[in-house]
């Protein structure tokens, strides 16, 4: 059922660790699928994906109707991009390639409403439960609801990570890896020491400045050890390679019934 409460928002309150799972498939199905199996968010994935706002808009359907906090990556840190992200219903919008703090504080104005920001006023939108709630300040209340991410994924954002975090309103960073990796000069080698203190360095700086942190930790021992540096949100993992490992596993294991049979 549309609310203007966000789960995330609440358990990032009370202490506890937010976790989801990114959705680069596009299918209704595994947003339910996630629902169901108890996860806390879904990562709709537009950045590295085909997925359109149409296409967005029913994805965050889906996670409602299972009681899930939509988190939409959007493809570039446009605010346009931002306002159709927040109109399609995303309780968090997650803007990529944010350097600086002129770059945060245009994600901010974008995506609140005045006194905060200058999001553009659609009263009847999707984001804005389609104007059925009954708030008194339905623009305050949306301010409420939505959570700001950006990711730092770069050696400037590094660089300038304690200005980024000094905008207000500005809620979470996400450490984007994989693009450090590759802003350092050493693409996909994500346990490098470059990268590990890059991101410790982040972390800190976010933690201070009071800025939820958000870091991929795709095994139970990884997320362990981001939780103990400091992280506060984990993203378990991305649905497609989940998908394509299960299916390798499985099909490993016929092979070895086949050939056990075919001895016989």
């Amino acid at each position: 059922m549309l609310s203007n409460d966000n789960r995330v928002k609440r358990q990032l309150e009370k202490g506890e660790v937010p976790v989801g799972i990114v959705c680069r498939t596009l299918s209704p199905a595994v947003v339910e699928l996630v629902g169901l199996a108890g996860f806390d968010f879904v990562w709709l994935d537009m950045e590295h994906s085909t997925a359109d706002f149409a296409m967005i808009e029913n994805l965050c359907r889906a996670a409602d109707a299972v009681g899930l906090e939509s988190l939409v990556r959007i493809p570039d840190r446009s605010p346009s991009n931002v306002l159709r992200a927040l109109e399609a219903g995303a309780a968090i919008v997650n803007v990529p390639q944010v350097n600086t703090r002129e770059e945060a504080e245009a994600v901010v104005r974008a995506a609140k409403f005045a006194p905060q920001g200058e999001r553009g006023l659609s009263p009847s939108s999707r984001g804005m439960r389609y104007g059925m709630l009954r708030e008194e300040d339905p623009y305050a209340a949306a301010n409420r609801r939505v959570m700001t991410m950006v990711q730092i994924e770069s050696v400037q954002a590094v660089k300038n990570i304690e200005a980024i975090c000094s905008v207000k309103y500005l809620d979470s960073v996400f450490i984007g890896l994989a693009d450090l990796s590759q802003s350092l000069g050493i693409p996909g080698q994500t346990t490098d020491k470059r990268v590990t203190e890059s991101v410790r360095h982040v972390i800190q700086a976010a933690s201070t400045a009071g800025k939820t942190v958000m870091i991929i930790a795709d095994s139970p021992a990884s997320a362990s050890e981001w939780l103990s540096q400091g992280a506060t949100m984990l993203c378990c993992g991305v649905d497609v390679p989940m998908i394509g490992n299960f299916l390798q596993q499985k099909r490993a294991g016929y092979n070895s019934a086949s050939s056990r049979s075919a001895g016989k």
